[in-house]
């Protein structure tokens, strides 16, 4: 269960978190509604032009997931009571059909590219919390780094993971739109999803 931390920490981390730079110059979290900035990351991803040159997805990707140094955090102040998710439980699933997306956005990329697809959770929404997604090209001191070989890294803040680990990130494709999404949350309430798959209700 994600413990709950005192409002004057989880201000310093959400303002940390707002602060970071994003990508192809997207506006400002803090100006573009939900829907908007989730789409941010499907829209880049449906934009990449195929790549048929990709290796097969093994069934069961590997993986590897790098932490945060906690020193690095507490020496940078938001966090003064940081501590790491236990290494068994410092992660996120990702698809085979996420995965290779996120493999076609590096191979359209230059091989120096610091491009990853952060994913994350920030209050709000009609049933507290709501999911994020954004294409940036700079790692913060709290993040979590999930990469699997050949594909653009998951980047995951430590506050975040606390309330997504267990969780799937996956590719859907479908007539209406193609775009990642998370499901199947542990750290979610059941039943205490909203319809549009993006606000839910923690445990």
């Amino acid at each position: 269960m994600f413990q709950t931390r005192s409002l004057a920490t989880a201000a310093r981390s959400v303002r940390a978190f707002a602060a970071r730079p994003i990508t192809r110059s997207l506006p400002p979290m803090s100006l573009a509604p939900l829907a908007t900035r989730v789409r941010y990351a499907s829209s880049a991803a449906s934009m990449s032009s195929s790549a048929p040159h990709l290796p097969p997805i093994p069934s069961s990707p590997k993986i590897t997931v790098t932490p945060p140094s906690l020193d690095a955090i507490l020496e940078e102040g938001f966090m003064d009571d940081a501590k790491l998710v236990p290494e068994n439980e410092a992660r996120i699933n990702i698809t085979p059909e996420a995965i290779r997306q996120l493999a076609q956005l590096a191979a359209n990329e230059p091989p120096d590219t610091t491009l990853a697809l952060r994913v994350g959770v920030d209050s709000g929404g009609c049933h507290g919390y709501q999911y994020i997604m954004e294409l940036v090209e700079e790692k913060g001191v709290d993040d979590y780094v999930m990469q699997a070989e050949g594909a653009v890294p998951v980047l995951v803040d430590l506050m975040s993971l606390g309330m997504l680990k267990g969780a799937t990130l996956h590719y859907a494709t479908e007539l209406i739109g193609s775009s990642f999404r998370l499901q199947d949350n542990p750290q979610a309430k059941e039943g205490g999803n909203c319809g549009c798959g993006v606000s839910w209700e923690a445990i």
